[in-house]
């Protein structure tokens, strides 16, 4: 991120005028008698230049523009975030041709003090134009050792035409984060500046007054404006050929499935499926607004919080940059790897990143209620799982970033750890709650006597705490990501090794059931009643999603896209399989991927 300058006057100060002659040199030159004249001479060319100068400053100009964004004040009232705002706007509208008020001048910072209200100080200094906004940032201090302030801000900006009274509306919205609170507002006064423009000029060129320069015969002011006319041009070329890009790969996607699926994320979402429950499903976010940049005269990326939401089934959601949409549970900075869902209840686990300052591991419910159990400026922690009834959580543990994963389990309450794992090696293979107290996962006890995965339980309840060791894998089979029955008696596992396919284990008495997948599976899931799996296949230019039915073992696709299709899970009443359809961004294609909720009907 660029470093943050200071705030710069919109003008240099004048300079030092030179010392005035003394009064014995006055009268040397000039009789004493006729002193006065001069000095009223002198008086009345200063009072003229003023008079001129307070005029030229007054006078209407069609491209004056006042800009008046709040941040923690105006800048004429000595905010220096609102200064380094309406600098760096007030510069990059200087760039195409308008004349932003500047506040060097001691009566420009007059007017502007003594007006009731932004649009009358701009109709005092002669602007033809007001750009306003509001901006009171929610300010979030995370409790990091050496401190870290995050500034949140979403705000309506308006452009005013004076001559009218019309205004119209757009929407800005950002964050920062520092160690330091006024750092932090410094980064989002940058972060503000470059999308209040966006926000305004399509309506700052279309307005009849600036019209009428374009569309018109001086030479001076169509010089003047070239650089605004280009600009105007290239953006909104930009972003219909943003616009476009979206709405034709969400068509295709759309085409290639033949009315199979359901799409439920919009078309440039970054979303990931957290898991199923009554009625609808979780989900992070990780959306973008793309806009065009004054500065690079480009498409550029201004990325919202991310976010865990619950969402209807089978109702395509806005982005959660649109106004309307509706609150999350939890709003952040990054969560780092997948969250999880408790089964069968209105809970998610994530691990909340803090700028990279330090990780958590966040429980979070439906209404927005939210607990760090645990906070650590070193520890990795991926893939949270909340065991049913939301007692535990389990978690993989890097003590550092190269580390080999250990797993670790928490009670939720006090934040205490109940059961480690220390493998020394890269053997752990997934886990999954049994119930609400068994913990399975998949491992290679010892690595030095053989290679064998073993399927192992440990009741985290239990004290003495004994690992089981109920199932072993054969020799040179890979066995990977356990899942579970909604009522505990099955368990499903991937294998892999010289007949891949997926293993429903029984377990009452450890036995397994393997059913072939040609070509391999991965994210298996339950349906509600046990009688079905969902999983990951591969298709013809990337993944698919299939469900094999175990009384038959038969194997039905339900997608057939391009695309990477991933994620399987059933819906609560078993009708629907949500999943992620993902593919490369359009627009940003070596820079970010879309991923798209999605659903599908299950065949009876």
């Amino acid at each position: 991120m660029e470093e943050p300058r200071p705030p710069t006057d919109a003008q240099p100060p004048a300079p030092e005028a030179a010392p005035p002659e003394s009064p014995a040199s006055i009268e040397a030159l000039v009789p004493k008698r006729r002193l006065w004249p001069v000095f009223a001479v002198i008086g009345l060319a200063i009072a003229a230049a003023g008079v001129a100068a307070f005029r030229s400053l007054t006078a209407t100009d069609p491209l004056r523009v006042l800009v008046a964004i709040d941040l923690d004040g105006y800048w004429w009232e000595g905010s220096q975030p609102a200064a380094r705002l309406a600098d760096e706007l007030g510069a990059q509208l200087a760039e195409l041709g308008f004349d932003p008020v500047k506040g060097g001048d001691p009566e420009v910072v007059k007017a502007l003090e003594s007006a009731g209200d932004p649009k009358e100080a701009g109709r005092a200094l002669g602007a033809a134009f007001v750009i306003e906004a509001h901006l009171s940032p929610e300010v979030v201090e995370h409790p990091v050792k050496e401190g870290y302030f995050e500034l949140r801000a979403d705000a309506p900006v308006t452009l005013t035409a004076l001559d009218k009274g019309t205004s119209t509306e757009g929407r800005i919205s950002g964050y920062s984060g520092s160690t330091k609170n006024d750092r932090a507002m410094a980064l989002l006064a940058d972060v503000m500046a470059s999308q209040a423009l966006d926000a305004v000029i399509a309506q700052l060129m279309d307005h009849p007054s600036v019209r009428a320069i374009t569309e018109g015969t001086d030479i001076k002011l169509l010089e003047r404006l070239a650089p605004a006319r280009r600009f105007a041009k290239e953006r909104a070329a930009e972003t219909a050929r943003a616009a476009e890009a979206y709405a034709a790969q969400a068509k295709a996607s759309e085409a290639e499935e033949q009315g199979r699926v359901t799409f439920l994320s919009p078309p440039s979402a970054e979303d990931l499926l957290v898991g199923t429950a009554e009625g609808g499903y979780f989900v992070k976010t990780a959306d973008v607004s793309v806009f065009f940049s004054g500065r690079s005269r480009s498409l550029v990326r201004s990325a919202a919080l991310e976010t865990v939401a619950w969402r209807p089934l089978d109702q395509q959601a806005p982005p959660t940059t649109d106004p309307g949409a509706s609150r999350p549970m939890w709003r952040g900075y990054h969560v780092y790897s997948y969250p999880s869902s408790q089964r069968d209840g209105d809970r998610v686990a994530l691990v909340e990143d803090f700028y990279g300052w330090a990780k958590t591991i966040t429980i979070v419910d439906r209404s927005g209620q939210s607990r760090r159990v645990r906070i650590d400026p070193e520890h990795r922690f991926v893939d949270p799982r909340l065991a049913p009834g939301g007692k535990f959580v389990a978690v993989y543990d890097r003590p550092e970033a190269d580390a080999d994963a250990d797993l670790m389990v928490l009670d939720t309450e006090s934040g205490k750890e109940v059961f480690g794992l220390h493998t020394e090696n890269e053997s752990l293979g997934g886990f999954t709650w049994l119930d609400e107290k068994r913990l399975v996962f998949v491992y290679v006890p010892d690595t030095s006597t053989d290679e064998v995965r073993h399927l192992a339980v440990v009741d985290v309840t239990r004290q003495p705490m004994t690992i089981e060791r109920h199932f072993r894998a054969s020799p040179g089979e890979d066995l990977r990501s356990p899942a579970p029955s909604r009522d505990g008696t099955k368990l499903v596992c991937v294998v892999s090794g010289a007949e891949p396919g997926i293993a429903v284990i029984d377990t009452a008495t450890w036995r397994r059931k393997v059913y072939a997948t040609p070509g391999g599976a991965a994210w298996p899931a339950f349906s509600p009643d046990g009688a079905r799996v969902a999983f990951e296949a591969p298709g013809a230019g990337g993944t698919d999603i299939a469900v094999l039915a175990l009384a038959t073992g038969e194997v039905k696709k339900i997608t057939q896209g391009s695309a990477q299709e991933r994620v399987p899970r059933f819906s609560a009443d078993g009708r629907r399989v949500l999943f992620e359809v993902r593919y490369r961004d359009p627009v940003f294609p070596r820079k970010r991927w879309i991923s798209r909720i999605a659903s599908a009907a299950v065949e009876p």
